[in-house]
């Protein structure tokens, strides 16, 4: 192997690492529990569901990065972040949606 094949495999296991970043750090119950924790505070912080929806994950995320791994967020990878952050808030959708309507209906 030559050492152009070298780098590029190098460059190939770090974007492979780099897109396991979330996976390896966040547990998926860890960010449903604390959904409920910020609902109240993201839901006067926003101004429409799909807002609530991304922030009130995003809040979940990266309080875990901070208070278990001490990652602030403006060290994380921030692509990967919206990425990983946008399908967690689709996954727990249903419990997003009921946190929503309790504070709209309030």
């Amino acid at each position: 192997m030559n050492l152009q094949e070298s780098i590029r495999r190098i460059l190939r296991e770090e974007v492979l690492n780099e897109t396991k970043f979330f996976l390896r750090r966040i547990k998926f119950d860890d960010v449903k529990k604390r959904l409920p924790i910020n609902a109240e505070m993201v839901y006067y912080d926003t101004e429409t569901y799909k807002e609530f929806k991304y922030l009130l994950t995003l809040t979940a995320v990266e309080e875990i990065m901070w208070n278990d791994h001490k990652i602030h967020w403006e060290d994380l990878p921030s692509q990967e972040e919206i990425e990983f952050v946008t399908e967690l808030s689709n996954m727990f959708e249903k419990t997003i949606r009921r946190l929503y309507n309790i504070y709209e209906n309030k």
